[in-house]
């Protein structure tokens, strides 16, 4: 297969290919026909449908044997002079893949289709080249009265499941791509029209692989959102882990955009998964991520990921009633089918509420981005409760179900579950400024073999939280081991400070001198870093004292 790096043009069936926006000369690398007078004869329509190759992954592998043509929703597409790459017109598909374009009869055109929506904005772009955008370019042709052209982008596959492989441009992937992102940003837009989407640029290519390093050639080791650049990179590796069809993939990603750009998102990162006892934050992201791909293709609550060879291989995890090994606030498992029962209408036991998105949306725009606590499922909660009076106490059955005693503050204030080790609560310490030191323990020990020697686990995070009184507040931690704290204003990282151990000493205490301001709380984690020189011990106690200066 050629290197998207060459920009390589082919023509296949009736011409249609795969472009990259941005080359020089003729399109389809082909000279540039001698330029013609400009028709003036009178005005017609140029309509017709657009389409792409669909590739459903229903069963938890891409069914190529079963491949659909959808309409490009919402897409957008210019008319070119065929001879001279002036654009004659310019519209967007409506969500039939429909467009009309008025153009003097007798023109010599074309069309470019952008894997584009303009609004909201959505560009489909590959970072493999320069980070030029995907669009698809028909054959030339001549209007002739009212003249109906229909294009399909193909998948670009051939052959069976079993025997097939991709043996030309996989033009389908980017639509695919930016048809799923439509789904949820009307959905979303549909119960809550004031919404503002903020440009969303999705990174995809076929070097796109599950290694990390240089984006740049495709190292982007694995589908995420990057907060750094603001823009989703999608795996597109065939055979070993290519996510184009995987639509709740693609929303998953999407979901953190959306926290970043229109909510806020206070999780740390790492590995995660099914079963994991995480960061209330992290398993908080990742619950929504997977909960709101579920409600964008509701019914469909099946969550599915293919990879391997033909794409026959991978995973699909039920939003709805999927295995839930261990419950709790820092189970993203937990957090998923919270969030999908309030939004959906079909009720289990427990589940007594069906609020659609709307509700939910509100609260990540509104509660969730100026919260005092770090975000979780009790900030989202608590911020539910405080906009949807009504819902308390089926909010209270709905998270008891998951081992999550009645959210009464943003906080988890009362929380008794504690995942197997009582060091986890409670979920807040409060620091008295002036008052005792404040205990708190940690799991250390990066050595070990299970899922605790993991940074991103609840036995490695602790929070905590003051009011300041003054412009300036002094945190005193004591303690033998390495550690990392952050301090945070709703959410903005004010402060941060790395300790470590360079000798069989002990070390500490140390000082932090954090400038406040007064009558504002402040949320602080303090969590495990991983000793260079030195194992860490199983467990890492240390005291945190806090004064006003």
């Amino acid at each position: 297969m050629k290197s998207n790096k060459q920009w390589t043009q082919l023509f296949l069936g009736l011409l249609f290919i795969i472009a990259l926006n941005g080359c020089k000369g003729s399109s389809d690398g082909t000279p540039a026909a001698a330029t013609s007078p400009t028709p003036t004869g009178p005005t017609v329509t140029l309509s017709g449908t657009l389409t792409y190759d669909y590739v459903s992954a229903s069963t938890g592998k891409l069914n190529y044997a079963g491949t659909t043509q959808l309409p490009m929703r919402n897409v957008y597409v210019k008319l070119l002079n065929s001879n001279t790459d002036t654009v004659l017109g310019s519209t967007s598909t409506n969500d039939s893949g429909q467009y009309s374009i008025s153009v003097a009869d007798g023109s010599p055109v074309k069309l470019r289709i952008y894997a584009e929506m303009k609004t909201p904005p959505v560009i489909i772009q590959n970072n493999t080249a320069s980070k030029a955008q995907y669009t698809l370019l028909s054959s030339n042709f001549t209007i002739s009265g009212n003249t109906t052209k229909d294009v399909n982008a193909a998948s670009g596959w051939s052959g069976s499941n079993a025997a097939g492989s991709y043996t030309s441009t996989r033009a389908a992937a980017p639509f695919a791509m930016l048809d799923s992102i439509y789904t949820i940003t009307k959905k979303m837009s549909a119960a809550r029209p004031a919404l503002v989407f903020p440009t969303c640029k999705i990174n995809w290519s076929i070097s796109n692989i599950a290694v990390s390093g240089d984006k740049t050639i495709g190292q982007i080791g694995t589908s995420h959102y990057s907060s750094a650049d603001n823009e989703l990179y999608i795996l597109g590796q065939a055979d070993v882990d290519s996510d184009e069809f995987d639509k709740h993939v693609i929303v998953h990603e999407w979901g953190h955009y959306f926290e970043n750009n229109l909510s806020r998102s206070d999780s740390g990162g790492g590995s995660h998964g099914t079963g994991d006892k995480k960061d209330m934050s992290l398993a908080f992201g990742e619950g929504w991520g997977n909960a709101l791909s579920a409600m964008t293709f509701d019914p469909d609550v099946l969550y599915t990921d293919t990879s391997g060879a033909r794409q026959q291989s991978g995973f699909q995890i039920n939003m709805e009633s999927g295995a839930d090994a261990n419950k709790g606030w820092f189970s993203e498992t937990s957090v998923q089918q919270i969030l999908y029962d309030i939004y959906d209408t079909v009720n289990e036991a427990g589940d007594n509420l069906s609020l659609g998105i709307g509700p939910i949306v509100d609260v990540f725009t509104g509660f969730e981005k100026t919260t005092t606590a770090a975000t979780s499922i009790f900030s989202f909660v608590h911020g539910l409760k405080a906009s949807q009076p009504a819902t308390s106490a089926d909010l209270d059955t709905l998270v008891a179900t998951k081992s999550i005693d009645s959210i009464t503050s943003q906080y988890g204030t009362g929380e008794t579950h504690d995942g197997g080790w009582n060091k986890n609560l409670p979920v807040y310490n409060s620091i008295t400024l002036g008052g005792a030191a404040v205990p708190v323990s940690l799991y250390g020990d990066f050595g070990a073999s299970d899922f605790y020697g993991l940074f991103n686990t609840v036995f490695n995070n602790k929070y905590l939280r003051f009011t300041a009184t003054t412009t300036t507040t002094r945190l005193v931690v004591t303690t033998t081991d390495t550690f990392q704290i952050e301090v945070y204003k709703k959410g903005v990282q004010v402060a941060v400070y790395y300790r470590q151990r360079t000798s069989a000493a002990a070390i500490g205490p140390f000082t932090f001198n954090i400038t406040t301001v007064a009558g504002q709380e402040y949320s602080v984690l303090i969590l495990t870093a991983q000793d260079v020189v030195f194992d860490s011990a199983a467990v890492v106690d240390l005291t945190v004292t806090g004064s006003a200066i």
